[in-house]
Formats: structure tokens, C-alpha cells, sequence
């Protein structure tokens, strides 16, 4: 099983990647959200990955952080929900706030989710209440704000650090956006922690 991979990234975009590693590409699709920040990245990255076998062939999907991974294995185990609509889901909710919507049985927010209508939904909810764990945080931060904001930073610090930054330089970069602005969403953290740390 592939549970990681280290490289480069070759191409991105549609909804999947190449992402290359030791001179082989592995394609692996993404959370549109995850695939615009790799649009953007050089360095070498750290893409946590789910391999699926089915019939018609094999599948790599990947992710910026532990925690969208952990949930979108979650999500695939509840019956009737696919890789593709698992994708979709935290293409639109990341995983922390897929979590909370779960947890508080918010069907208005899943089902604004194309392709999850009112009967899924309450699959969802059924199926995933109280098997979700906890948020993490970030750790090492000071940050004062709710628990959906700790948990929101813990993803884009993750994901900075699987773009290759140092534990302690992505929290700060992402203390100092949320300093300014509490209401930022884990890509957005991300996209601008890259623009201030210089990356283009």
C-alpha cells in the first residue's frame, strides 16, 4: 500500500495531479481546494494517500494533511458514499468542518454538497457520529479563538509543513494571518501563508 509520497509536482489540475517522484509520476486525485495550492507550489512536497483497487483499475487520492485523509477513509466506509463523492465532499467542507457538521447533524450543510441529497446526509450522520475523533489543534500556538478556528489552523499548518516548511515557521505564518483575520478557511490560510513566506 502507498501511504505517502515525497516529490515533486509535475502537473495539477481537473481533478487530479502527477506528482513526481525518483523520475515515476504517480496520478493522484485531490480535493479541488488541495489542487489549487499545488498549482502553486515548486518545492517538493508531502502527499498523504489512500490506494484504492476496484475493477476497472487502481486509484491513488491524495491529501495535504493526516486529518482529510483520516476523514475521507471514514466517509468511503459508510455505504453507498464513493471515492468521488468523498472528494467532493471535502472539496467543499474540510475535514474539520465536516467533522463539526456531523457532530452538530447539520443536513443543510452536507447536503449543499453536490451530489449528497437528504438521504445521504442522514447516512452520514448516522454512520459517522461520534467515530470522527477529536481535532488536534496546532500545538505549539497561542492563538485565542474557537475550536473550529484551532482546528481549521491545525490543517493549514499541516499542510504547510507537507510543502516542506519548518513546524515552527508555518505556525507563525499562520498565527499572523489569523491575527488579522479569524475567518479564513484552511486553503485560504494556506494560500496566504505561501504569498507571505514568498513563494510565487
Amino acid at each position: 500500500m502507498i501511504a505517502t509520497l515525497t516529490g515533486t509536482v509535475a502537473s495539477a489540475g481537473g481533478e487530479s495531479c502527477i506528482i513526481e517522484v525518483s523520475g515515476v509520476g504517480y496520478r493522484v486525485s485531490m480535493p479541488l481546494p488541495a489542487l489549487e495550492v499545488l498549482s502553486h507550489t515548486l518545492e517538493p512536497v508531502k502527499i498523504y494517500t489512500h490506494f484504492h483497487l476496484r475493477e476497472d483499475g487502481a486509484y491513488l487520492y491524495g491529501f495535504l494533511t493526516p486529518t482529510d485523509l483520516n476523514v475521507f477513509e471514514k466517509i468511503i466506509g459508510v455505504s453507498g458514499i464513493g471515492p468521488k463523492t468523498a472528494l467532493a465532499i471535502l472539496g467543499n467542507l474540510p475535514g474539520d468542518r465536516f467533522r463539526e457538521a456531523i457532530q452538530g447533524e447539520d443536513q443543510r450543510i452536507l447536503t449543499a454538497v453536490p451530489g449528497i441529497g437528504l438521504k445521504s446526509a442522514q447516512r452520514l450522520i448516522l454512520e459517522l457520529k461520534g467515530k470522527l475523533g477529536k481535532s488536534t489543534g496546532i500545538g505549539e500556538s497561542n492563538i485565542k479563538s474557537s475550536p473550529s478556528a484551532f482546528s481549521i489552523s491545525g490543517d493549514a499548518v499541516d499542510a504547510l509543513v507537507s510543502l516542506g516548511y519548518p513546524q515552527r515557521e508555518a505556525v507563525s505564518a499562520v498565527e499572523a494571518l489569523l491575527s488579522e483575520n479569524k475567518g479564513l478557511t484552511s486553503p485560504e490560510l494556506v494560500r496566504l501563508a505561501l504569498k507571505n513566506l514568498g513563494r510565487k
